[in-house]
């Protein structure tokens, strides 16, 4: 965090400080601060209201659907001390868009948080327009206002009278966030949007141990945040091919966006009500929603889809096969399916699964012998991802053992070519022989006692 009246302290202090507010900066000081064809801002922060950096966001860095770009902060322009002149501050910028036919260019301020990221709920909340082009306008939500019609032919001078929040007064703790079940018959993924994400889909990580611990999928978000920091749980409803539409994808379905709902006195309305958001408004370490709960649940769903019997097959060159193999995904709660070995190197399962069920392959029962692919595009390996294997589309009626199924497509995989194949290697291993049948391995930073080519934890139990 740096502070703005230490930014430029040696300077300062070889020069006579003016009484802040009461003298303003000319344009003829200003002008050593932009270049022609820039728009020059200029502004007054009291010594109270200002602890971190503070920088400039708006419509003049706009892409081509005419958002307002928030990331990197790197890439906005960020205020600096104006010399000789305590508690004023200046920033510029060369538009990269065409003004707004009717605002002309949309700009505000926006202070930083303790870690130096973005977040509107620091944004201006109050200003006082002194000279140029700048115009004063009540915002779109409450305790905002809109800086509007900068004019490029002379600095835009304004005081700023107060943040819609201010980072400076701001308690921050470390939260995490966690949603427990979908509580649906499809499947569902759980995004965050909020105030500490510049009000932008996150989808949240998947929980493997809680979720094999709950017997039902779980997810979860952490970050430090202020509290008062306002958010919202939503999910996006994948398509049969386990993709989540992107936003604005009017063919899948963020049209569908599902809010989390409560229900109170038997009506079911959005948390905390339709209008609001969910605040982090005490300490806790963790906030739960809990969707096994009858009081819970989201807004809607995907449609249900039925079980359906499922053979998959995976292929390897003889001499290459594992030991085992076992497929593991929310079809089983993630608690691990062994797959059935044969002579010629092909192993298979049957499988009772849902269509946009999602799974891998790993060996020996252990997340460090996953299944791995080669990324032609990037050129490296990389763990196949959870949503590239999915139970899509079923085809080919068959039986097996008398019991109809159905082969999903796509479901045969032959891994017999080693260059776009392979089992991901333990990294950061290291041996330390305890006796002659018995060796001490840490496997990225976790111990374990190899006896037999059996692998135990140190409380006795046997991992693989």
């Amino acid at each position: 965090m740096k502070k703005f009246y230490a930014f430029f302290a040696a300077a300062l202090m070889s020069v006579s400080v003016f009484a802040a507010k009461d003298v303003v900066p000319t344009d003829a000081i200003l002008a050593d601060y932009y270049n022609q064809g820039e728009v020059c801002v200029c502004i007054y922060v009291p010594g109270e209201m200002g602890c971190n950096d503070i920088v400039l966001v708006g419509s003049f860095h706009a892409d081509e659907k005419k958002s307002w770009i928030t990331s990197p902060v790197s890439d906005l322009p960020k205020f600096k001390p104006v010399e000789g002149y305590d508690g004023w501050y200046v920033a510029s910028f060369e538009p990269e868009a065409e003004p707004d036919a009717t605002k002309g260019i949309q700009a505000k301020p926006v202070m930083l948080d303790v870690d130096g990221n973005f977040n509107w709920e620091y944004q201006i909340g109050a200003a006082t327009a002194i000279r140029g082009g700048v115009q004063v306008v009540q915002g779109a939500y409450a305790g905002e206002i809109d800086l509007v019609n900068y004019g490029a032919d002379a600095p835009n001078v304004f005081t700023v009278d107060a943040w819609k929040s201010n980072p400076c007064t701001a308690v921050y703790h470390n939260y995490t966030i966690t949603v427990v079940s979908d509580g649906c018959g499809g499947y569902v993924v759980p995004f965050i949007i909020g105030a500490m994400n510049s009000w932008t889909f996150e989808q949240m990580q998947l929980d493997v141990a809680k979720s094999q611990e709950y017997g039902v999928p779980t997810y979860y978000y952490s970050k430090k945040m202020a509290e008062g920091t306002p958010y919202q749980i939503v999910s996006g409803l994948m398509d049969n091919q386990g993709v989540v539409p992107a936003e604005g994808d009017s063919a899948a379905g963020w049209k569908d966006i599902a809010y989390m709902q409560k229900l109170v006195d038997e009506v079911w309305g959005r948390i905390p009500g339709e209008d609001g958001d969910n605040q982090l408004t005490h300490e806790e370490a963790t906030i739960t929603w809990d969707l096994r709960a009858e009081d819970l649940r989201w807004a809607r769903c995907a449609p249900a889809e039925p079980a359906e019997y499922t053979v998959l097959w995976i292929n390897f060159p003889k001499e290459n096969a594992p030991e085992s193999i076992e497929i593991i995904g929310t079809f089983d709660d993630w608690a691990g399916t062994a797959m059935e070995k044969l002579e010629n190197g092909w192993y298979f399962v049957e499988l009772e699964a849902k269509a946009s069920q999602f799974f891998k392959f790993r060996s020996a029962g252990a997340w460090d012998q996953e299944l791995e692919v080669y990324d032609t595009e990037n050129d490296g390996w990389r763990t196949i991802q959870d949503n590239e294997l999915i139970f899509g589309k079923l085809w080919q009626d068959d039986t097996y053992h008398g019991v109809p199924c159905k082969t999903i497509e796509g479901g045969e995989w032959d891994l017999s070519d080693p260059d776009s194949y392979r089992w991901k290697a333990p990294e950061g291993i290291e041996n330390v022989v305890l006796t002659e049948k018995a060796k001490k391995v840490v496997v990225d930073g976790a111990i374990y006692i190899v006896r037999d080519n059996k692998m135990f934890n140190l409380q006795g139990a046997q991992v693989r």
